[in-house]
């Protein structure tokens, strides 16, 4: 039997937290356990609570609120440039296919698609066969339909219904891009047929041509800032997180990812698919947002030592 989960009251929350960190004065703890709420708040102070060995001590209320805000500030920055990298592939996705295929409604054509996305491991390649044909391509047919059909909260798209100009028309990509999230749009480039794939990498960036390999670099450079767009989105911590694998760019040393999951691996993946002067901006944004704080990012091991030098060695892609 499930074991049910108690509810504690707000004077309770205010004891709990002394677990975490040291205070005496509980009315500045219960104004912030008002607002950030007793679970969100217990992730900081854990956080602080691993770290008391680098640190030296047990935390201050002082310190939890200067993180909290510091995370805060951070993922006003981070979805930024999330969003930057999102509008910038949704705008090449749209152009370099739709071009190639001479369709504007390409994407909801299955020859355009790799159901197998060109896996050679027999059992993978099923799996994600068998994700595309029963998830992937019917959610993407249904997206269409659902932004065709409803005249209430799509009322912009009358072209496209009974008594418009193009009623007998499906949505082009660009139109439905601008309705659909950050996530769709990394799946479809996950199932694109590899042509297009390279299409796109050879439309964003310096290149002249692009491997398979490159193809499955961006896959994990766009799923981590994928994930890093939901925790952003969501108001989720993203100081000491740790999700999705980032892979490292054979251009690039080794040190210049040290760890493949942290938060600082998908400011890897930021730079490599942000523009080159969108990669700038976000650093200098990312150095006055650490200076003007009073928490120290490497005591807590927020950022690796020296990440500024490590992120302007990162190659451009």
């Amino acid at each position: 039997m499930a074991q049910k989960e108690l509810p504690i009251t707000l004077e309770e929350q205010i004891d709990m937290m002394k677990k975490y960190v040291s205070f005496r004065q509980r009315i500045r703890m219960r104004r912030f356990l008002l607002h950030a709420g007793y679970f969100r708040a217990s992730r900081y102070g854990k956080f602080l609570l691993s770290n008391v060995e680098n640190v030296g001590y047990k935390s201050s209320q002082d310190a939890l609120f200067a993180l909290y805000q510091f995370d805060v500030d951070l993922r006003r920055i981070l979805i930024y440039y999330c969003n930057r990298v999102e509008v910038r592939f949704k705008s090449a996705i749209s152009n370099a296919c739709a071009i190639k295929a001479q369709d504007g409604t390409f994407y909801m054509k299955k020859e355009y698609y790799a159901p197998s996305r060109g896996e050679r491991d027999t059992k993978k390649r099923k799996t994600n066969i068998k994700y595309f044909e029963s998830v992937f391509y019917d959610d993407i047919v249904r997206k269409e339909e659902k932004l065709r059909k409803n005249v209430v909260k799509y009322p912009e798209l009358k072209e496209y219904r009974k008594g418009g100009n193009r009623h007998t028309n499906k949505l082009p990509i660009w139109v439905t891009f601008s309705y659909t999230e950050f996530g769709t749009m990394s799946m479809m480039y996950n199932y694109l047929r590899g042509d297009l794939r390279k299409g796109v990498l050879t439309y964003l960036f310096h290149e002249k041509r692009y491997s398979k390999g490159d193809t499955e670099l961006v896959d994990t450079w766009l799923d981590g800032v994928r994930n890093l767009r939901n925790y952003c989105a969501h108001n989720s911590m993203v100081v000491g997180l740790k999700s999705s694998i980032v892979l490292r760019h054979q251009k690039d040393a080794e040190n210049l990812l040290p760890k493949n999951n942290d938060l600082y691996s998908r400011l890897y993946a930021l730079k490599k698919l942000l523009s080159v002067e969108d990669a700038k901006s976000m650093k200098k944004d990312l150095v006055k947002l650490i200076k003007k704080s009073s928490v120290d990012i490497y005591t807590l091991k927020i950022l690796p030592e020296q990440w500024e030098i490590l992120y302007d060695e990162i190659s451009e892609f």
